[in-house]
């Protein structure tokens, strides 16, 4: 990494700025332009005559860019790739809490269905044993 911060630090000493002669005969957009610029430059030149300051934003720059240019490329597709993989998964969860509660449902509907039967046989059970035990207590006088 050093290595390649090395190969591309190269400051150049900036040229003293100068206005530019035909100001006066500028538009009045250009003459305004032209003093912005100047001042840019005159301050540029008083913080870092040496060119500093301008390799420095060169080189951010150039970082920035080789990182957001990636980025900016991968990450949509990584984004994309998470959202199909978490529809897959809740597909998967869906499809498998099905495979598990139909059987439990049907256990269930059979279980009740055998409880109802069982609850009906003690019922039907019950009332021929009161009716056997009616028949046998028969009141002796009443013959």
């Amino acid at each position: 990494m050093r290595q390649i911060v090395i190969r591309r630090w190269q400051p150049e000493p900036l040229p003293e700025p100068e206005v530019d002669h035909d100001l006066p005969y500028l538009s009045a957009i250009e003459r305004s332009a032209e003093v912005i610029s100047f001042t840019c430059r005159r301050f540029e030149y008083w913080i870092s005559p040496q060119g500093v300051l301008r390799e420095w934003f060169k080189f951010n720059l150039r970082l920035a860019l080789g990182l957001a240019v990636p980025a900016m490329l991968v990450a949509p597709l990584v984004t994309l790739a998470l959202k199909q993989f978490n529809e897959w998964i809740d597909l998967i969860t869906r499809t498998t809490s099905n495979m598990v509660l139909v059987p439990l449902s049907a256990m269930l509907v059979i279980g009740l269905i055998c409880g109802l039967i069982s609850i009906g046989k003690s019922i039907l059970t019950m009332r021929l044993r009161h009716q056997q035990q009616q028949q046998q207590r028969r009141d002796p006088y009443n013959y």
